[in-house]
């Protein structure tokens, strides 16, 4: 039972991102580089933030410890949608090896709670959903439409 609901977790964060992609795929330099305020920053970077905390999460499935921060996070490539999306495919390919060599009975340590494996993905999805909401917003700041993918979230392409 623990192996179907792992794929099915799996399937569906695998869903997720390619949400978050396709959106990704659609940006021109312009859009990276747009801000909705000026406190905010530039939307290559909501992008890179989500890899940043998907390698946490994977760094976690090898210490057995969650840890938020850029210390162990490898992207270097700047505003380049090429280069977001070449990392992004770089994350998918260690999600898909850490997951199958990582024990079920594993429990991560989620700042002094013992979590399954299976809750530490469930929440990588959340934080990836999480930013969609966001991405949304930057989205329809820009008046952009949304790749056909997004009418799962409710938006529609309006070209």
């Amino acid at each position: 039972m623990q192996q179907i609901e792992m794929a099915s977790i799996n399937g569906e964060f695998h869903w997720a991102r390619g949400l978050t992609q396709d959106l990704l795929k659609d940006c021109t330099e312009s859009d990276l580089n747009s801000q909705l305020r000026p406190e905010f920053g530039p939307l290559w970077k909501q992008f890179r933030h989500i890899g940043r905390v998907h390698e946490n999460y994977l760094h976690a499935l090898k210490t057995g410890k969650v840890e938020f921060g850029i210390q162990n996070c490898t992207y270097s490539g700047g505003a380049s949608r090429e280069a977001l999306l070449g990392y992004f495919d770089q994350l998918t390919y260690r999600h898909k090896l850490e997951l199958e060599k990582v024990r079920s009975s594993l429990s991560i340590d989620w700042f002094g709670d013992p979590t399954t494996v299976l809750i530490h993905v469930c929440r990588l999805i959340a934080h990836e959903t999480l930013h969609h909401g966001q991405l949304i917003l930057c989205w329809r700041a820009l008046n952009k439409s949304f790749p056909k993918s997004w009418s799962s979230w409710g938006e529609q392409d309006k070209r």
